[in-house]
């Protein structure tokens, strides 16, 4: 009798001291999403700070390009007006990253969702780094100099692709903006988010057929480069499959697009430190960088080069 007592003692201290320990485990991972996560919104509200006083070089060439696309095209004055938000912390850029944000879960029920929750907040720390959200609002300039009839110069774009761009909108594929929807055929073809549905109205910017869009060069910098760098994993999983039900010659994924869906769908169970601390530690190198002007747009075009022609579609 006082045997089988005792070892039920034993194995009732043994349960509180695995639950002692899970509950460990957990506060450790709850500790470090957030202080990542404080490290995240630094970045986010350094960003909004720089936005809001007209820091950014790109976003001063953005108000240009749509007040000259007004004068010249009156009847675009919707469409340029709701573009120069994105010059803003008004922007969907930026409102996108802040809801990104909110939704990482800080209360992890597991280890993998833990990794997953840290590898989401590197990414929007990547994106939220004030150099690379500059270099982003190219697409939304070279969306404008697309609307203007050459009338506008595209920036930051590949010379063998600068004709294509000069009359493509660079906006088509970035999630911020709309997504690919499937009709009851079968197709996939895009769909504006909200005001951004003016576009559908506009000549030369009508529904995008994905078989059809994804056959051309389309350069874009969320497309080439962004997606792979700060993209979330769900978006860049929905592209890779987009790419495998149309394979092409310009949409077949780069060695980076298949490195990143490969850890989306293989995402590690472990939650190690390194990362944690790479994560801080990049996110205290971006602010001792920052500057306190972008004045020159060619500083924000020096991505081109080695950038674009390693990230891929």
């Amino acid at each position: 009798m006082q045997t089988n007592k005792l070892r039920i003692l034993t194995y009732s201290v043994g349960l509180l001291l695995i639950v002692a320990l899970l509950s460990a485990c957990g506060n450790r991972f709850e500790e470090r999403l957030r202080g990542v996560h404080k490290d995240v919104q630094s970045s986010l509200t350094y960003l909004k700070n720089q936005l809001d006083a007209r820091e950014l070089s790109n976003a001063l060439l953005l108000d240009k390009y749509a007040n000259a696309l007004i004068q010249q095209k009156p009847d675009y004055a919707d469409i340029a007006t709701l573009l120069k938000k994105e010059a803003t912390s008004q922007g969907k850029a930026y409102i996108t990253l802040s809801e990104r944000l909110a939704a990482v879960s800080l209360t992890p029920t597991s280890t993998e969702a833990a990794a997953s929750g840290l590898q989401e907040l590197q990414l929007i720390n990547s994106a939220a780094d004030v150099y690379e959200f500059n270099n982003s609002l190219a697409d939304v300039v070279n969306t404008l100099a697309a609307l203007s009839d050459g009338q506008l110069a595209v920036i930051n774009v590949p010379a063998s692709q600068q004709a294509s761009a000069q009359k493509a909108n660079a906006l088509v594929g970035n999630p911020a903006y709309g997504g690919w929807t499937q009709n009851s055929s079968g197709q996939s073809f895009w769909a504006w988010y909200g005001m951004y549905a003016m576009f559908s109205n506009v000549m030369g910017m009508n529904r995008y057929n994905y078989n059809s869009w994804s056959s051309r060069p389309h350069y874009s910098y969320y497309g080439n480069y962004g997606r792979n760098r700060w993209g979330s994993n769900t978006d860049v999983a929905r592209n890779q499959n987009l790419s495998k039900r149309y394979p092409s010659r310009y949409n077949k994924p780069s060695a980076a697009t298949n490195a990143r869906y490969a850890r989306t769908a293989k995402r590690s169970s472990s939650f190690g430190g390194a990362s944690s601390k790479s994560t801080s530690k990049s996110s205290s190198k971006s602010s001792s960088s920052r500057y306190s002007s972008y004045g020159s747009s060619s500083r924000s075009s020096s991505y081109s080069g080695s950038r674009s022609s390693r990230s891929g579609k």
